[in-house]
């Protein structure tokens, strides 16, 4: 167990030094670490599901449920903590040398590059969670390459429409729409 949970410490401490733009474009990365845990990519659509009703950020979040998924308690521990550091750390550097830095076109130019990517890897996240998120039961992503409408649950497309025509045109508050489609689930989709 004192193995798994330096892997998974060892992991998020690595994912938090070299993933740029918040926990959502950490997401991919995550998904793809988490798997090397044994966490099905349904598993990780459920942390998504989680991470609405749950307070915090993705990032701290998704360690901790990876890390809970795999070694329990001390697992979620090792994993939280991991993530945890290379912010606190990167901060600290941060703050402490930002007003010699702060005028670097090298380093505005860096982070001008760093700011596509990732958008890049959000959007890739939201993919791959959608795909997973949005097909029946039983069938894999795969399947909608061989079978598109069949693999898709119209059901959750019609509650992935609303949420998002409600949020985007109406700025329905997320927290009441993520609990709306809590509601509906449990009644409709049951």
């Amino acid at each position: 167990m004192l193995v798994e949970c330096f892997k998974l410490f060892y992991t998020f401490v690595k994912l938090g030094f070299l993933s740029f733009g918040g926990g959502y474009a950490m997401l991919s990365m995550i998904l793809s670490e988490a798997r090397n845990f044994s966490v099905s990519p349904v598993q990780f659509a459920d942390l998504n599901a989680l991470d609405m009703v749950v307070p915090g950020s993705i990032a701290i979040n998704a360690a901790t449920y990876v890390g809970y998924l795999h070694q329990g308690l001390p697992g979620a521990i090792a994993a939280t903590l991991g993530v945890s550091l290379p912010a606190f750390i990167l901060t600290v550097l941060v703050v402490r040398f930002f007003a010699h830095f702060k005028d670097n076109v090298w380093l505005s130019d860096t982070l001008s590059g760093i700011k596509p990517a990732a958008v890049g890897l959000i959007a890739a996240a939201a993919i791959t969670i959608a795909a997973d998120v949005l097909t029946v039961e039983g069938k894999h992503v795969g399947d909608l390459l061989v079978n598109p409408i069949g693999s898709i649950s119209l059901a959750y497309v019609i509650v992935f429409v609303l949420t998002a025509a409600l949020n985007i045109r109406f700025k329905v508050n997320p927290i009441l729409l993520t609990v709306l489609a809590g509601v509906v689930g449990a009644f409709v989709m049951a």
